[in-house]
């Protein structure tokens, strides 16, 4: 795992830099353009599936994670996805390995990058636990609000409908013991109240969520 880090980092570090002299909102509002245009929606799509292969490894060639820790990237909303992108650059976020590629990448990088998985079906693999109704309830009750009714999420919020259950798990148990790299999410004020196997039945619910 150590060598295979060291060579995604190094596969990008010739990469120029991107320039931030324009604002995230303008790149978001450039790429709702790109996604109202077919012609240039293809392209995008195309590079994306280039460039994304620095992805491929962890993510999956088509945004379907290859390992139960790692999120599928499938599916999720292009907008979002972007939105992370610039969160890792700049620090907001805070992860060995995709902080390091997202400063790396280009501002077309991570557009064309982000609509290719967004283009990517969700596919359903095995979870090792099965879903309940303890989930459901907490789901409709506290997560819909943000993450939708179908867990399909929006510019703002994940998709988390279909992810593994490992990493679900294993991130709302970050959320609940106030880990570092989780603490700018809104997530730690809403489960504030709630205990462990509560997380682990919502997590169980959601895994299996089409």
């Amino acid at each position: 795992m150590k060598y295979l880090i060291r060579s995604l980092i190094a596969a990008v570090s010739c990469i120029a830099l991107p320039s931030h002299a324009e604002t995230v909102e303008n790149m978001l509002v450039e790429m709702t353009m790109i996604q109202n245009d077919t012609a240039k929606m293809q392209v995008a799509v195309e590079s994306g599936r280039e460039r994304g292969q620095l992805c491929f490894r962890c993510h999956g060639d088509d945004g379907n994670s290859k390992r139960d820790y790692i999120p599928n990237l499938a599916s999720q909303n292009a907008l979002y996805l972007f939105s992370q992108f610039e969160h890792f650059a700049d620090g907001t976020r805070k992860d060995y390995v995709m902080s390091k590629l997202a400063g790396h990448l280009t501002k077309e990088d991570r557009i064309n990058i982000a609509l290719y998985f967004s283009q990517s079906p969700v596919k359903k693999r095995q979870q090792p636990v099965e879903s309940n109704a303890k989930g459901e309830q907490i789901y409709r009750s506290m997560c819909f609000a943000c993450h939708g009714d179908d867990g399909h999420g929006n510019q703002q919020y994940p998709r988390i409908a279909g992810q593994p259950y490992e990493y679900l798990e294993s991130t709302l148990m970050k959320f609940l013991s106030n880990d570092p790299e989780r603490q700018n999410s809104p997530m730690s004020s809403v489960i504030q109240n709630m205990n462990a196997q509560q997380m682990k039945d919502v997590a169980a619910y959601v895994a299996h969520m089409p």
